[in-house]
């Protein structure tokens, strides 16, 4: 089990990882200079204590900190919202082939032509995303296979929006495990090539 400190520095080096473009959770090892003495004279140990106590902490956090990069502490550990929103990416994780296969149906049946981003328009697969159509692990994971996010990057570099989904795709790409040669597979099986 994590302790209320554990817990604290978790949480910050995550927020910093999902909020700061220049922190990379990976690259410090989810390490950030924090000291017990400080900690131990904030009024919000209570939330870390209790965040301490959940059986999965680390992705609990993840989880909420994707919907919202700057949620407070006290947001996440006292909210039912919260615990939905994590039990809602936990299903996700769990059964990401199958999430993804169920996205695919939303997709044009000509499938390179959901990546392709014309001026003053996002792609298609973006377009689903942001009207919740499909997930955020979904459009990751298939950004991922096709290898785009360099291309999306110039072809929207002053829209703001994709600014912003940009970096929350980098940020949160590298939490998102998953088997590529197998992925690739369930994709090609279902565009029928």
């Amino acid at each position: 089990m994590m302790s209320a400190f554990e817990c604290y520095k978790e949480y910050l080096a995550l927020k910093n990882h999902f909020s700061k473009p220049s922190y990379d959770y990976f690259k410090y090892n989810g390490k950030s200079k924090l000291s017990y003495d400080k900690f131990e004279t904030r009024n919000d140990k209570l939330f870390f204590q209790k965040l301490a106590k959940h059986p999965d902490p680390k992705n609990f956090l993840i989880a909420n900190l994707i919907q919202n990069e700057k949620a407070w502490i006290k947001d996440i550990a006292y909210s039912e919202g919260a615990n939905k929103v994590y039990q809602e990416w936990s299903k996700r994780i769990q059964s990401l082939t199958y999430v993804i296969k169920n996205d695919l149906a939303h997709l044009f049946p000509d499938f390179n032509s959901n990546f392709i981003a014309t001026t003053g328009s996002h792609p298609h697969i973006i377009k689903l995303y942001l009207s919740n159509t499909i997930c955020l692990e979904t459009l990751i994971v298939l950004s991922d296979l096709v290898n785009c996010l360099s291309y999306w990057d110039k072809n929207m570099e002053y829209d703001p929006l994709w600014e912003q989904l940009s970096n929350k795709i980098k940020k949160y790409k590298p939490f998102i495990n998953y088997d590529k040669a197998k992925m690739s597979k369930t994709v090609l099986d279902y565009y029928g090539d």
